[in-house]
């Protein structure tokens, strides 16, 4: 049984009349556009990247993110075989976990054919993924029960051939990394 009929059966997820729930939480079904909206406006205002990222990391980890945790209890290395679940039915690309310290909670995490960085090909020379980063990030924090960040190290947008992300507790991010990554973190 997959992901999604593990949900239905274990009735987490709903669909009511103008309703969609996942976990106890209202979801929507919404265009690609809508969030490539968005990353196009992070784009042309990059400045804006490092706040946007921080308020979606912390509001998705105080809000759904608190719902899974209440209603699966992960393990941090449990937590990263359903993220990659989720968000491969939730259409966010094709995902794998490429190495994960779990003593550490450091890891590399790929997605191919993403959902934003696909739109931007050609588009941007920097990663573009922020939406995605945030809401993992913030999931992360939140079952791993400290402050958890993504970067983007590898973009579709600039070429590579899939997203590649480094995730890590944000004390662990050394002040070489906080300066590469700037663009990316919250200060």
């Amino acid at each position: 049984m997959d992901l999604f009929q593990r949900l239905l059966a274990m009735r987490q997820l709903q669909f009511k009349e103008g309703e969609i729930d996942l976990l106890g939480q209202r979801i929507v079904m919404s265009p690609r556009d809508t969030l490539v909206g968005v990353t196009d406006y992070l784009v042309n205002n990059p400045q804006s990247i490092p706040a946007m990222y921080e308020h979606i990391r912390r509001s998705f980890g105080d809000g759904w993110a608190q719902a899974v945790k209440k209603s699966y209890g992960f393990s941090s290395k449990d937590y990263i075989k359903w993220l990659i679940d989720i968000s491969n039915i939730a259409g966010w690309g094709k995902s794998e976990l490429v190495k994960y310290d779990v003593d550490n909670d450091i890891g590399v995490f790929r997605t191919f054919n993403p959902l934003i960085g696909s739109q931007f090909i050609g588009k941007s020379s920097k990663p573009v993924d922020h939406i995605w980063r945030a809401l993992t990030a913030g999931g992360q924090s939140r079952i791993f029960d400290k402050e958890m960040d993504w970067v983007e190290t590898q973009c579709v947008a600039s070429g590579a051939p899939y997203c590649e992300f480094l995730f890590k507790p944000r004390k662990q991010f050394s002040d070489t990394e906080k300066e590469k990554y700037s663009d990316q973190l919250p200060k």
